[in-house]
């Protein structure tokens, strides 16, 4: 029997990198708030920091591959969302009479 460890491809390991990076960038986001910028300054910071955040949580996902990700999912309890009770919901409210969307 073989007991070494598999060696993680270098793909799984620059999407490991890339959601770690997401992370940091999330908590730099907290820090721009608190620089001496004007508020205009502050927004397009923070929305350059949000979009380069979501590129690499992205790129990460797809780095580290969808049975890592479904791992994950189920070690931290996230769950499939229960959507056909809100379906219901929105269809009943916009068949309502006097209703609009």
């Amino acid at each position: 029997m073989n007991t070494t460890p598999q060696k993680r491809p270098l793909r799984s390991k620059i999407g490991v990198a890339l959601l770690v990076l997401c992370a940091l960038i999330y908590m730099g986001v907290l820090v721009v708030l608190f620089l001496p910028m004007t508020a205009a300054g502050k927004a397009a910071t923070i929305g350059g920091m949000v979009v380069a955040a979501e590129t690499c949580a992205l790129l990460g996902i797809a780095g580290v591959g969808k049975e890592t990700v479904q791992a994950i999912k189920a070690r931290i309890g996230l769950k499939k969302r229960k959507r056909d009770r809100v379906d219901l919901t929105l269809s009943v409210i916009l068949e309502f009479p006097g209703a609009s969307a």
